[in-house]
């Protein structure tokens, strides 16, 4: 059974190879140069002679030129070629679409928004973002199927708490009545029926927010380890691909350590007017 090279043995044999051509392009060159300069049938015939210095030049540039491409040039540009593939091919099978570090702003929101029948969001509260895109969410929800699911932190928990307040630069009672407000502001945009709209809390700290419209596109934004609150974050706009299914994976795992708080749970006994939607 032949041995396979190594890379480096490969590589070694090539540049030997390449060395020899660019000796004997060098030796070709030299030998043409000597004979039209001291055979006497070319020195009488300039034209001929002049044709022969000038291949004699395109010899050895060619040999020299070429082996140097062969051994330095060639293999930069392909591993260059190779780097931005590979780099390629991994942006493209994670589904990104896009990248910023201002979601408030540089996220095409209204692209995302427009034809959209289901949202599910993780968010600490996302106040700023709520106000900007409230007639945004009165429409999905109002369009025919229209479904907001928004996962927040417990208010009741006084450990998570504790926790956004030191991120946020915060006192914990503020961050639970930040809370409470948003459950009140993401309820308010069900339907006069009462549906399209349902409200979760989590114990337990977020490590980012995310944000998925139907089965096609999210949004995930990252948190700083600065305590105060920030704008500019590292924010995925992806499609389907490796990061949509690690959004969709994390938002069942989210749900499944939540409990409903919008539409309240029927007590016990109670016919249920509506079930907790899955994925």
């Amino acid at each position: 059974m032949p041995v396979r090279q190594s890379r480096k043995d490969r590589e070694a044999e090539t540049n030997a190879r390449l060395l020899i051509l660019a000796l004997l392009a060098i030796v070709v060159a030299v030998i043409l140069f000597w004979v039209s300069q001291h055979d006497s049938w070319f020195a009488t015939i300039r034209p001929v002679q002049a044709t022969l210095e000038q291949v004699a030049g395109l010899v050895l540039a060619t040999g020299l030129l070429g082996a140097g491409w062969e051994i330095v040039g060639k293999r930069r540009f392909s591993a260059e070629v190779l780097e931005k593939a590979k780099l390629s091919a991994d942006v493209t099978q994670a589904g990104i679409s896009r990248v910023t570090d201002q979601y408030l702003e540089d996220v095409e929101w209204a692209e995302l928004f427009a034809g959209a029948t289901r949202l599910d969001m993780v968010v600490a509260y996302g106040r700023t973002w709520r106000n900007n895109h409230a007639e945004r969410l009165r429409q999905l929800v109002a369009r025919s199927g229209g479904q907001l699911r928004v996962f927040l932190p417990n208010p009741d928990d006084a450990m998570t708490m504790q926790i956004l307040a030191a991120r946020f630069d915060m006192t914990p009672d503020l961050v639970a009545e930040t809370v409470r407000e948003a459950i009140r502001e993401y309820s308010d945009f069900s339907r006069p029926d009462g549906q399209g709209v349902e409200v979760w809390v989590r114990s337990g700290e977020a490590v980012f927010s995310c944000y998925r419209f139907d089965s096609r596109m999210a949004v995930l934004t990252l948190y700083s380890h600065g305590r105060k609150r920030r704008t500019s974050v590292p924010t995925l706009v992806v499609g389907r691909g490796q990061l949509f299914r690690f959004v969709s994976e994390e938002l069942a795992a989210i749900q499944e350590q939540s409990r409903r708080v919008y539409p309240p749970p029927p007590k016990e006994g109670e016919d249920s007017g509506t079930t907790a939607s899955g994925n």
